[in-house]
């Protein structure tokens, strides 16, 4: 039997991470968070039907066979079993191939739990599809054993650039549609480090419950910065460079670790060049992919500097798609 083929988009985010975790976003009120898909895809292949049950990571090198579907998370890829478990209807044969490194901070695990969990109830992106995120952030929650947001899940689920406001019970999301000039000035680069997201959100987590100050303060200032971010994305990408500069600050100010050496090399670099604008880690950072925003005209200055300095941007554009079937 021929199988689906389906695409998810993994995401970049330009402002208001871990403001998406409950409780946070409730006790300081009026949060956001500004990010996009990407037109980087994880690809599913599904067959529905035949003897026994595979899962196929062509990137990991896994391949699990059962004969029954197995009771217990399976060893490599637990999150595929807990995602297609928890739908009710799992599929028999699941391969799986994503061009990103793990560890990116680009929502792999999210993005793809939105892909399995659309792909096996046929339900592409859409209102739908963003209303079962909260099933994908509880089970993300039981996979990660620490409190885990849900920002990543709504780039795949619905595709485009959004303002997801957290000031209820769930996010009211809003589409923007990113300036011209942002699209030819903005890169992404891999710092050749992966990062673990749910243990640093947990540890700013964990501070801002017992009343850190410092750590409630650079939260205030991302909550600041995430409510101009979506209003500049469209309109201004100067300011969008100025603000992902500080929201990097930031979120150094939350942990150290954050900014990686490779970061601290590119913007030394990025002044003495004259191509820097300003950057900030995707996702919790401390390592994953970075958000570098260029001066206008010098892209290719900077990627140039960028593959000098064994960091080559990663090939990829704001793709208004969200989770689709292919054929």
């Amino acid at each position: 039997m021929n199988p689906e083929r389906w695409r998810v988009p993994v995401r970049i985010d330009f402002a208001g991470g871990t403001l998406d975790l409950w409780p946070i976003y409730a006790m300081m009120g009026g949060c956001l968070t500004v990010n996009a898909a990407v037109d980087l895809w994880i690809e599913l292949d599904l067959v529905r039907q035949g003897p026994g049950h595979r899962f196929t990571s062509r990137d990991l090198g896994i391949d699990l066979a059962f004969d029954v579907w197995p009771a217990e998370p399976p060893k490599g890829l637990s999150w595929v079993w807990r995602v297609l478990d928890a739908s009710g209807a799992p599929p028999a044969v699941v391969t799986l191939h994503s061009p990103v490194p793990q560890g990116s901070g680009l929502g792999v695990s999210s993005c793809l739990g939105v892909g399995l969990l659309g792909s096996v109830l046929h339900e592409e992106a859409g209102e739908g599809l963003a209303g079962k995120v909260p099933i994908l952030r509880d089970l993300e929650s039981c996979e990660l054993q620490t409190p885990a947001g849900w920002q990543d899940y709504y780039p795949a689920a619905l595709g485009g650039a959004l303002a997801l406001h957290w000031d209820g019970p769930g996010p009211r999301w809003e589409h923007l549609e990113p300036h011209p000039g942002l699209l030819a000035d903005l890169v992404v680069f891999y710092t050749g480090k992966p990062h673990h997201s749910g243990m640093t959100n947990w540890e700013a987590y964990k501070r801002f419950v017992e009343g850190d100050l410092q750590t409630r303060q650079a939260l205030t200032d991302i909550r600041d910065i995430a409510r101009e971010m979506a209003l500049a994305l469209p309109s201004d990408p100067a300011e969008v460079a100025t603000l992902l500069e500080r929201e990097g600050q930031a979120r150094v100010r939350l942990s150290p670790a954050v900014e990686t050496d490779a970061m601290r090399a590119v913007r030394e670099r990025g002044h003495r060049g004259g191509w820097y604008a300003g950057m900030k880690p995707c996702g919790a950072g401390g390592g994953g992919c970075c958000l570098l925003v260029v001066k206008d005209g010098q892209r290719e200055a900077a990627e140039a500097a960028l593959r000098d300095m064994g960091l080559p941007p990663l090939d990829l554009r704001i793709t208004p798609k969200g989770l689709h079937r292919l054929g």
